[in-house]
């Protein structure tokens, strides 16, 4: 099963203990130590889904993580390219791109670059417990 054939995150994770998420950064060509989250907990089911709808996914896995049935992991690499390139080319991550190449050069301007920054969602013993979902690994994406 692909992350694009779901409609629903709990779906997704009652059938693997790992999930990917990503984060839209904004940065700075002229310091590379200024970061800004501009989207955090992003799971697209498609490159068009709406910043309703990923806001509503972001807020049903903090539902999630306040309950303690997940963490959501950014030091994580995932080794999939296909689905951190749908990330890239997603319209909402567009609409971030272009905004930010607005403001480069222009004084004042911090933020002249975006990226995506891939991460996993990785369920708890608790979270595991309650899914029914085996051991992290078991089961591959």
């Amino acid at each position: 099963m692909k992350i694009k054939e779901i409609r629903e995150v709990p779906r997704y994770l009652r059938r693997r203990a790992l999930m990917p998420i990503a984060r839209f950064e904004l940065t700075s060509t002229l310091d590379e130590e200024l970061l800004s989250v501009a989207l955090d907990d992003v799971v697209l089911l498609d490159p068009e889904d709406t910043m309703e709808e990923v806001k509503e996914r972001a807020a049903q896995i903090a539902r999630f993580r306040e309950k303690g049935l997940l963490t959501t992991r950014y030091d994580m690499q995932i080794a999939n390219g296909d689905l951190a390139a749908m990330y890239e080319d997603s319209n909402l991550f567009n609409e971030l791109w272009v905004l930010a190449q607005q403001g480069r050069g222009k004084e004042g301007f911090l933020f002249d670059d975006a990226r995506v920054r891939m991460g996993l969602i990785v369920l708890t013993a608790k979270g595991r417990e309650l899914f029914g979902v085996p051991e992290i690994g078991a089961v591959r994406f």
